[in-house]
């Protein structure tokens, strides 16, 4: 399943994606059910580093790993 880009950070050279889990799941954060994304880290280099939860918005994701 294809990923969405959210951001980009060019110092780190990284980049923010997110990918649909589920239609009807509960988020991690705020409790809402529905549809939730599970997000991860990609390098430039080509590595991948997954974010444990599922969140139904960037700021809910953000909130939760801040």
């Amino acid at each position: 399943m294809s990923t969405r880009l959210i951001s980009r950070d060019p110092f780190a050279r990284t980049e923010l994606h997110k990918r649909l889990y589920s239609k009807q799941h509960e988020c991690g954060w705020c409790g809402q059910v529905g549809k939730v994304y599970e997000f991860e880290t990609q390098s430039d280099g080509g590595r991948t580093f997954p974010h444990p939860g599922k969140f139904c918005s960037v700021s809910c994701f953000r909130s939760f790993h801040s």
